[in-house]
């Protein structure tokens, strides 16, 4: 049985008086370019603007927008140009609910968050411009004019008793290491 001959009705419920659950269909045809016809339900669904069209390479932002940013579940067909058609759903987010004895968090509650505990690491050496990897590989930073960089680290992040970070420039090979405590 393919997705396409599936129901999308839901027909296990206790009581066969209740209505079956139904999603929103979108239907994206892709032409030979890439560009993406879209309809919601049967609707034309509009490209963003007339010189921005959806296409392949936007598929995620299409996803986000058909979805309320992935607040609600959807029922996608693909039809791509040569004859292929793919089928899925798009399964909303789910966020959690408050705890129903301490309800949602009160305005005083969240003046009173934890502010992160930080330390900052630097080093000198590195090509002006350059990307520099910081590890425990969290990202990368860019050096400043004169070669510098500075990066700003949570220390909750980080084993206790410290760490070492290496600061290692992507193009200068320049290896930079510091240890946190």
């Amino acid at each position: 049985m393919h997705l396409l001959d599936m129901s999308i009705h839901h027909s296990h419920s206790v009581n066969p008086d209740e209505t079956p659950v139904s999603l929103p269909l979108a239907v994206i045809t892709v032409d030979s370019y890439g560009v993406l016809t879209v309809t919601l339900d049967g609707a034309d669904y509009p490209q963003p603007s007339p010189t921005a069209p959806w296409t392949k390479a936007r598929f995620g932002e299409l996803l986000d927008v058909l979805t309320a940013d992935r607040t609600r579940t959807i029922r996608v067909e693909i039809h791509e140009s040569d004859g292929s058609t793919f089928t899925d759903i798009i399964h909303a987010v789910r966020t959690p609910r408050p705890d129903p004895i301490d309800g949602p968090p009160t305005p005083r509650r969240a003046r009173h968050r934890h502010t992160p505990e930080t330390a900052e690491v630097a080093g000198a050496g590195f090509q002006p411009g350059e990307e520099v990897t910081v590890a425990l590989v969290r990202s990368t930073v860019e050096a400043t004019a004169a070669g510098t960089v500075r990066v700003t680290l949570d220390l909750r992040e980080l084993p206790s008793g410290g760490a070492d970070i290496l600061l290692v420039g992507i193009t200068s090979a320049r290896v930079v290491t510091r240890r946190v405590p």
